[in-house]
């Protein structure tokens, strides 16, 4: 019996899909050329992201490593994005998962990522590092709702955003280029991530029959998860024109925390609002990772912390006219957390003292935290 960890090819194509549709399949049915067809393709370059377990030669475990560069302000962080965990219902119980989960935890610190994103069990991927944090903010915006307080629609309406749609699909994708906060999506491969989920793109035409946004929205268009517009009175116009296009029901918006414009907005008028964690995540480089998302926050207050954190060593983070320093520091001393206990009080989506104790010497973060850290559905694997 031979048991060897590999990199899937584009030769592999057909026997992972059939794999990963089998595995999650045992429930309901799934199709991953479809589900994800912005990262499942039969080529090497997406193939090879997958890790996969051999037993004499036949696929027994499958875990995705895909690599994202994220925006966020001026900062590119790389993200591992972990999708397609799955293991053969008769090789259960051996271990195969977490061979694979360390493998590819291990290779991204080797190769220089700063974060990991994965969805899935909390307890399931603690093992590995992983605590849920970060914020998505959800709102739900009903007729009823827009009957007593409802930005101008300015008479936009809204059109199915098709792969032939060329000209509508460069605009959306310089909008979406455009935002503070946003992953590098390639161009001939944008509509594969709009479509994501099996979510449906629309664009957001004027009364010129201009493009002026476009959203992403569950198949009933019950939910929306992603809103870009060209400017920021588009965007909260968008949101009442997309309710009021349907014949019933409320909508659920869910917005990562950057948007602030327009998360201030849709609070004002929403029926609720809701804030949960993003996902799973796991912190490399605590460094870079708290100064970037620190970087695209409003007006924060000056001042200092220095947060220990068990297996990195020091966090220091300084605020001084306006400019956000951290730098990480072997010495140890101080106030130190571990990490998932460091994630959830940095990251929320609760404040840090609803997390733990935040001693005297740590009062900034009070002031700092949670930091934005969101994910949208359409960059899940």
């Amino acid at each position: 019996m031979s048991l060897d960890v590999v990199q899937l090819s584009g030769a592999d194509f057909d026997e992972a899909i059939s794999f990963l549709d089998g595995v999650f399949g045992e429930h309901r049915p799934h199709d991953f050329a479809t589900l994800l067809p912005s990262i499942y393709q039969p080529c090497d370059d997406l193939m090879s992201c997958n890790h996969a377990l051999r037993e004499d030669g036949r696929i027994r475990a499958i875990v995705g490593l895909f690599p994202i560069d994220w925006q966020v302000g001026g900062r590119l962080l790389k993200v591992g994005g972990i999708g397609g965990v799955s293991t053969h219902p008769g090789a259960r119980g051996r271990g195969f998962m977490g061979i694979l989960m360390r493998h590819c935890v291990e290779r991204m610190k080797a190769e220089g990522f700063h974060l990991s994103w994965l969805g899935g069990q909390r307890q399931r991927y603690g093992y590995f590092g992983y605590e849920k944090c970060g914020q998505t903010v959800s709102f739900d915006l009903g007729r009823a709702n827009l009957r007593h307080a409802c930005p101008e629609t300015a008479g936009l309406r809204f059109e199915a955003l098709e792969p032939g749609h060329s000209e509508r699909l460069q605009q959306a994708w310089r909008m979406h280029r455009a935002q503070q906060v946003h992953c590098l999506r390639r161009l001939p491969w944008f509509h594969r991530y709009l479509r994501a989920w099996h979510n449906r793109p629309h664009a957001a035409l004027d009364g010129s029959g201009e493009m002026a946004g476009y959203l992403v929205a569950g198949g009933d268009g019950g939910q929306v998860v992603e809103l870009v517009a060209r400017d920021q009175e588009t965007a909260l116009a968008m949101a009442p024109a997309w309710v009021q296009g349907r014949d019933s029901g409320s909508v659920r918006f869910s917005l990562p925390p950057e948007q602030r414009d327009l998360v201030r907005g849709l609070g004002a008028v929403a029926e609720s609002v809701s804030v949960a964690s993003s996902g799973n995540w796991q912190i490399f480089d605590w460094a870079a990772t708290v100064e970037a998302l620190m970087g695209i926050r409003d007006g924060l207050p000056e001042g200092e912390a220095d947060l220990g954190i068990e297996g990195y060593g020091k966090l220091r983070i300084r605020v001084r006219d306006g400019r956000v320093e951290c730098l990480r520091e072997d010495a140890g001393g101080g106030v130190a957390w571990d990490p998932r206990t460091a994630m959830r009080a940095l990251f929320g989506p609760l404040a840090p003292d609803q997390v733990t104790a935040v001693p005297p010497a740590l009062d900034a973060l009070r002031g700092w935290c949670p930091l934005p850290l969101g994910w949208l559905r359409p960059d899940g694997v």
